[in-house]
């Protein structure tokens, strides 16, 4: 009895250390069923990839929702530079959707769809605003507005090797000293007005 007495206070102050490691223990481990439960998280990639039997190279671009609910998509597409290129209208053609079907990524799945060389850069380089090749992301937008992004290095690559490939046809214009982060331009680009940047909320790494 004479030792709790005169360790009372050594005990008390053991008892709070502990009660206070436990009081965080039990707040991180709520945030962190919140984060799987509750919050959104999309992952982007997006690979260069070739045909084993046409050999020919195409891009791949997969979306996967690492959450436990599902997620509504309103858009998805590429972003040149700080230009939106929606790709939502020629995914669902690709993917077999009906128009006005809601896109849907079930929880822990994914989607996935490829485009040719010559499809990609149809969608980047052809479109009045697109001429030149920059930092290439894809997005994507969910139902509540919430705005993801996936950088495409592999991609930006196919397309740059794709370029040069024209290039050395005549068909597409690049500087002799463009190295592969260059920008690329197509012969008959106009020239453009400073877009503003589209409003981010969320980037994937």
């Amino acid at each position: 009895m004479k030792w709790f007495n005169d360790n009372a206070g050594v005990m008390v102050l053991v008892l709070l250390i502990i009660s206070v490691i436990a009081f965080i223990f039990i707040i991180i481990t709520t945030l962190s069923l919140k984060n799987r439960i509750a919050v959104q998280r999309l992952k982007m990639v997006g690979f260069y990839s070739r045909d084993v039997d046409s050999r020919e190279n195409y891009a791949e671009f997969t979306v996967g929702n690492r959450s436990l609910n599902d997620v509504g998509v309103s858009e998805i597409g590429l972003r040149n530079g700080k230009i939106n290129l929606d790709l939502t209208a020629l995914y669902m053609k690709k993917a077999n959707i009906n128009p006005g079907t809601r896109i849907v990524i079930d929880q822990r799945s994914s989607i996935s769809f490829r485009l040719t060389e010559e499809e990609l850069a149809s969608v980047l380089l052809e479109s009045p605003r697109g001429k030149k090749l920059y930092r290439l992301r894809l997005y994507v937008v969910d139902i509540p507005g919430n705005v993801y992004y996936g950088t495409m290095h592999a991609v930006r690559k196919l397309l740059a090797e794709y370029l040069r490939r024209l290039n050395a046809k005549g068909r597409a214009v690049l500087p002799a000293s463009a190295g592969p982060d260059a920008a690329a331009t197509l012969p008959s680009a106009p020239p453009e007005e400073p877009v503003a940047p589209a409003e981010e909320t969320q980037e994937t790494k």
